[in-house]
């Protein structure tokens, strides 16, 4: 699992593609624009967190996301074998958690 949130973070997911980085960074730019670029993980505006496989989806749902229903979820990326997903659980009024997975990590993310 990858937590990021700040944009010195990207540099981390270099082998991811290309249109996966960007999406990541408008969520940072987002969060940067409105709750500031010094915020640490636990500040107000949160995160992207990126899933890797399915035990850290178990552990974000049970230690994380406790229950939460997404807000949306959205193919961000597709080729033959991938299909990457964006998908954002708001935990409070001011804190978010937007995932970033694919394919089975994603269905199971989502059920």
């Amino acid at each position: 699992m990858i937590n990021l949130w700040k944009k010195g973070d990207l540099n981390l997911l270099s082998e991811y593609p290309k249109e996966v980085v960007e999406n990541v960074d408008d969520v940072i730019n987002i969060l940067d624009e409105n709750y500031g670029c010094n915020r640490k993980l636990t500040d107000d505006g949160g995160y992207v967190c990126i899933i890797e496989d399915i035990k850290e989806v178990e552990n974000l749902k049970s230690n994380i996301l406790k229950g939460l229903v997404e807000e949306f979820s959205d193919v961000i990326y597709e080729d033959e074998v991938n299909t990457y997903n964006s998908t954002l659980y708001l935990l409070s009024s001011d804190y978010s958690v937007t995932v970033i997975s694919k394919n089975e990590e994603t269905e199971y993310l989502l059920k």
